[in-house]
């Protein structure tokens, strides 16, 4: 039976809105992200591919940034979108998130943190370079990123989930640092449950497009914790947090988690919720070609137990009554 933590699912929504302040009497200039959903299960032979999010500039750079001083008080942090301070510092993010290379972008992050210490972006150059490398295939330096990426955005609930659902993932009940990673894994799936709630989406996207990505990103960190109980067979609370993620996302379900929530019944050795769980993964619209497989396999493996445990009852001859035994005379 193939093992759910060969399943890897990286969910990084890296939408970011950066707002270059301007003169008096102009709108802020922006670059606004689409925010993309694509989960791809995989094995660690496959690589997992992920949709960055597209951004366009919109009028950036054509005025010169006012002063610091007559900046108006900043917005706590976690409540809205990064904002740029300098047209230099602007262009200078726009020209990073323009790169293709994993590589020359993590340079380009690193270049700028150096060059903007005071800059509210240092934690997204990390996101976008966390995305890029993601989509490479490195997991380690994605993780990398990640880190780096909550070093100076603590509470982004979008790269906390990733990391989550990445080091879960990834985490093997053999590995020497098991109880580590696990620990680190549920930590940041904890808190971006506890702050999702402030995910700073960019102003104008409709309520209802924030309200599911809030979902999404809850979905996906009920998924690690599933995971993470799952590594440490704790099967019924890995159940619990599956059917979790399951509610949550429950208008646009994801196979990848249908399928652990299959495999973690079958564990558990509740085989009828698991022949009905692998049923249902199948009939999910859009499944791989490995989640099917996987699911079939499991359909019929659970089967032939749910069927072996359901043994006919045969009905038992019915007594005889003792027959008398004969008196022998004395």
């Amino acid at each position: 039976m193939k093992q759910v933590r060969n399943l890897a699912m990286l969910l990084l929504f890296a939408g970011v809105t950066v707002f270059a302040q301007t003169t008096p009497g102009n709108s802020n200039s922006d670059i606004t992200g689409r925010v993309d959903r694509n989960i791809q299960p995989r094995t660690d032979t496959n690589k997992l591919q992920t949709t960055s999010t597209q951004a366009q500039q919109v009028g950036a750079g054509k005025q010169e940034a006012k002063p610091a001083a007559a900046q108006p008080p900043a917005v706590p942090a976690g409540k809205r979108q990064p904002q740029a301070k300098t047209k230099e510092e602007f262009d200078a993010y726009t020209a990073l998130i323009q790169l293709t290379d994993a590589a020359a972008m993590e340079k380009a992050a690193d270049d700028f943190v150096a060059k903007f210490p005071d800059s509210e972006l240092k934690g997204a150059v990390y996101q976008r370079t966390m995305a890029a490398y993601q989509s490479a295939g490195n997991d380690d330096k994605t993780i990398d990123m990640g880190h780096k990426a909550i070093a100076f955005n603590p509470d982004d609930p979008a790269v906390l989930v990733s990391m989550a659902e990445l080091i879960a993932g990834k985490t093997r009940e053999t590995d020497l640092d098991k109880d580590d990673r696990l620990a680190e894994a549920t930590k940041y799936a904890n808190h971006a449950l506890e702050t999702v709630t402030d995910f700073p989406a960019p102003p104008t996207m409709p309520t209802e497009q924030v309200a599911k990505i809030k979902d999404e990103m809850r979905g996906s960190a009920y998924s690690a914790l599933g995971m993470v109980a799952f590594t440490n067979k704790k099967y019924p609370e890995s159940i619990q947090n599956f059917n979790k993620s399951i509610e949550v996302t429950k208008d646009n379900p994801d196979p990848t988690v249908y399928l652990r929530l299959t495999i973690a019944y079958d564990k558990a050795g509740q085989y009828n919720e698991g022949l009905d769980m692998a049923k249902k993964t199948l009939a999910l619209p859009g499944v791989s070609q490995q989640i099917s497989t996987l699911a079939t396999n499991e359909k019929n493996r659970l089967e032939k137990l749910t069927a072996n445990s359901i043994k006919p009852v045969t009905a038992s001859p019915a007594p005889t009554s003792p027959q008398p035994q004969a008196v022998q005379p004395h």
